[in-house]
């Protein structure tokens, strides 16, 4: 395989489906000592956003009890020291990688050899989501999902 000039520089976040919220977020915030960071999500979605230093775990509350859908994780999300995702895009399509359409936070999914999704986040996503916390952390600032 070719290789590239992306350098990741570390993960992101990882999203897993749950069947009980409530409880899932418990165990992660009272066992294993996560922080809730506190974001809104829109209606009809059950999630939960939590922090372990620099990198967030969502929770996601999945209808029907299948947390699995025949897959562990439902994504990792990588971040990329790129200053764009246009910068990203262009690097993993030079090497014949697809991606996803743009999201609408900025981001591309590839998939591995596996068929894992992994969303690529440049600086510039993470920087804002930093950004944010540090505007919560200070009082001030919106509460938007990452």
């Amino acid at each position: 395989m070719t290789s590239t000039k992306l350098k990741v520089t570390g993960i992101n976040h990882v999203v897993l489906h749950v069947t009980d919220l409530e409880r899932s977020k418990r165990f992660y915030l009272e066992v294993l000592g996560f922080e809730d960071r506190n974001v809104s999500v829109g209606p009809g979605l059950k999630a939960s956003f939590l922090g372990c230093g620099a990198q967030g775990l969502d929770l996601f509350e999945v209808a029907g009890g299948d947390v699995h859908g025949g897959e562990e994780m439902n994504h990792m999300a990588l971040c990329v020291a790129a200053d764009d995702l246009d910068e990203i895009v262009a690097e993993i399509s030079r090497i014949g990688v697809e991606t996803s359409d743009r999201t609408p936070r900025n981001t591309v999914f590839i998939s591995d050899p596996d068929g894992h999704r992994i969303e690529m986040l440049p600086v510039s996503a993470s920087e804002r989501r930093l950004e944010r916390e540090a505007a919560r952390a200070s009082g001030g600032g919106s509460k938007d999902a990452t």
